[in-house]
């Protein structure tokens, strides 16, 4: 892989993850009453961190096809049911919030499974 790519993507990622960190909606902030106020963002947060972990993981371990395609796939899963459950409410907040990092998700994913397996590699040195 291309060390533009892989910095291009590590740029992309760190971009999302602060858009996403900084900028969650007032609702997940407020949702939960008086005791459990903030409770929601603090979930979404949490969610958020573990799937740039895995994306980070994945964009670094691409020699290494499987645990690449696990990492990725994982936050893809993880990202994709936070979004269905948090935007059957108002489906505009899922479109702008989960959504930049939901496609960034699914670029990745992309990204890794067009990647040539190092069986392929080997293969072809022959």
């Amino acid at each position: 892989m291309n060390k533009k790519v892989i910095i291009s993507l590590l740029v992309a990622l760190s971009v999302v993850f602060l858009y996403s960190y900084f900028n969650i909606p007032s609702k997940f902030e407020t949702e939960g009453g008086s005791c459990y106020q903030g409770i929601t963002a603090s979930i979404i947060r949490f969610f958020l961190k573990v799937c740039s972990v895995l994306n980070v993981i994945s964009i670094i371990f691409l020699s290494k096809i499987k645990p690449a395609k696990f990492a990725s796939i994982l936050s893809l899963t993880i990202w994709s049911i936070g979004t269905l459950i948090h935007s059957s409410d108002n489906i505009l907040i899922g479109f702008t919030y989960f959504t930049p990092f939901l496609l960034l998700n699914i670029v990745i994913v992309i990204i890794i499974f067009k990647m040539p397996s190092k069986l392929d590699l080997d293969n072809t040195s022959k």
